[in-house]
């Protein structure tokens, strides 16, 4: 666990090593000033876009999930099975996929822009509609098994006591989903404030996509004030929904009896099919009907479509290496964070989680600067480009930041191994090697699948950590080619490419999705 945490540490040991010692300008300038560039014009504006992005998502992803949970757990209606399977299958989606399909169909010349009369479909407010949908269902899925494992009893006992429904909720139900609300409010607000790909194609003002343009332009000192930003807007904001979550995120009961299911009102209805109109339009029908559409105008127009063979085969098999990668690390964090005790569990869980705090690009951007900084440090700085070129930091890139989606299933299994059998095994005479094979791995096997394959899919979908550090391996994985279609307005080679990583995520999901629908 030690060692993962180490390398956690290494992009932020990147950033600071050039902070403090940044290269002289190539051309032989002095070494750029940071505070210098803090004072140009326009930095408040990226700050305050990254906050208002933020926040808002978190906000929005946490009424819309938490009100598509509650509808599938305690209202009683016609298709709430398939609605509470449908809603959450925007988690195959990649944003930049969802932003762009929104951007074209509902600006002007789009088939729905057209038909409302709309302008443009851009900025910040954009961004935070196509990111509350893309995290909904990580909130969704979330506060659903909070209110499953909650039960009913306290709501209904208030109810007895002649309490109103909202009042039997919010002070029977709503105080043991805070942990959870919390938690998938974390979730959304890292996202909205990591993602690269849904704010560059809407073209909203934030420091993730300046931050990139910065690296692409290899203009260092811009980018690092850019990063340093990100952190020092991202820290504070992620230490505050730890405190939020609290301490009661194990408080459950014992076979909770299961709440009863009540018809919805007018008023809790009309919110619920809202609430699954909007899921389900921007977050599903929109891309995938939008994707098709520009295919089936490109075959109209008997445009020459790409190959997609080589795309395909380097993304499942580099997804596929790092998905491994990423679940052999979390193992250590999650047997820790499951078996010690203390600060030991403490920081298992901080190893697993602190990577999920930083944006996929600022990984890769400190990834990138520590690789720098080791071979200028060795007095070999033409080791960089081979470095840079076997794909090492790649897979480090990828493994980093989605160490936390392996973590839960790893941590989950983990806790399921009894730690007497160990003392049991000892007296029996059970060397570890068989205590092992026959004990711990059996528990471990369920959840290192799932973190391999939840593991698979985040990666599948990643865009700027694959366009920072895949560039120079020459791998051109979907995400690649779709941003390269995109760039270049090559809309039905983007929507071709899309529809295959959206139908490939989508066969992976759907493995992860245990509800039985009837």
């Amino acid at each position: 666990m030690l060692g993962v945490g180490l390398l956690v540490l290494v992009p932020a040991l990147g950033l600071a090593a050039f902070a403090i010692d940044p290269p002289a300008d190539p051309f032989g300038g002095p070494p750029p000033a940071l505070l210098d560039l803090l004072a140009a014009p326009g930095i408040g504006g990226l700050v305050g876009g990254t906050l208002a992005l933020g926040v808002g998502v978190a906000v929005g992803s946490i009424v819309m999930g938490g009100l598509l949970a509650f509808a599938a757990e305690r209202l009683d209606f016609a298709g709430r099975r398939w609605l509470a399977v449908a809603t959450v299958l925007p988690l195959a989606l990649p944003s930049y996929i969802i932003a762009g399909a929104a951007a074209r169909s509902l600006s002007r010349g789009g088939f729905i822009g057209d038909l409302l009369d709309l302008h443009r479909f851009g900025g910040v407010p954009a961004a935070v509609a196509v990111l509350t949908v893309a995290t909904a269902p990580y909130v969704q899925l979330v506060v659903r098994s909070a209110l499953a494992r909650s039960g009913g009893a306290a709501e209904e006992a208030a109810r007895t006591l002649g309490a109103s429904p909202w009042r039997a909720f919010r002070c029977g139900t709503l105080p043991t989903l805070r942990p959870a609300l919390a938690y998938g409010g974390l979730v959304a607000l890292l996202y909205a404030a990591s993602d690269f790909g849904a704010v560059a194609v809407l073209d909203a003002p934030v420091l993730t996509w300046r931050l990139f343009e910065a690296v692409t332009h290899q203009d260092l000192a811009r980018a690092t004030l850019f990063a340093l930003l990100l952190l020092a807007v991202v820290g504070p904001l992620y230490a505050a929904t730890r405190v939020l979550r609290g301490g009661e995120q194990h408080r459950s009961v014992a076979n909770p009896r299961a709440a009863s299911r009540r018809r919805p009102g007018w008023l809790l209805g009309g919110a619920t099919a809202l609430a699954a109109v909007l899921q389900l339009g921007l977050g599903l029908v929109i891309p995938v009907v939008a994707q098709t559409l520009w295919v089936v105008e490109g075959l109209r127009r008997e445009l020459d479509f790409a190959p997609l063979w080589e795309p395909v085969l380097h993304s499942t098999a580099a997804a596929a290496v790092a998905a491994v990668v990423t679940a052999g690390l979390a193992l250590g964090p999650a047997w820790g964070a499951g078996h010690r005790r203390g600060p030991w569990r403490a920081l298992g869980e901080q190893v697993a989680y602190l990577p999920s705090a930083v944006p996929g690009v600022l990984v890769a951007f400190g990834l990138l600067l520590s690789g720098l900084a080791v071979t200028r440090g060795l007095g070999h700085a033409e080791w960089y480009a081979p470095l840079l070129g076997s794909g090492v930091l790649l897979v480090a890139g990828w493994s980093l930041r989605f160490l936390a989606e392996a973590f839960g299933p790893l941590r989950a299994s983990a806790l399921q191994v009894d730690p007497r059998l160990w003392s049991a095994a000892r007296v029996l005479g059970g060397y570890p090697r068989r205590y092992l094979r026959g004990v711990v791995a059996p528990a471990l096997a369920p959840g290192a699948g799932a973190a391999v394959l939840v593991a698979f899919v985040a990666v599948l979908k990643e865009l700027p950590v694959t366009l920072v550090l895949g560039s120079a391996t020459g791998l051109r994985p979907l995400p690649y080619r779709i941003w390269d279609r995109y760039s270049e307005a090559l809309w039905h080679d983007a929507g071709l490419a899309g529809l295959v990583l959206v139908a490939v995520a989508l066969v992976a999901v759907s493995l992860t999705l245990r509800e039985p629908v009837h």
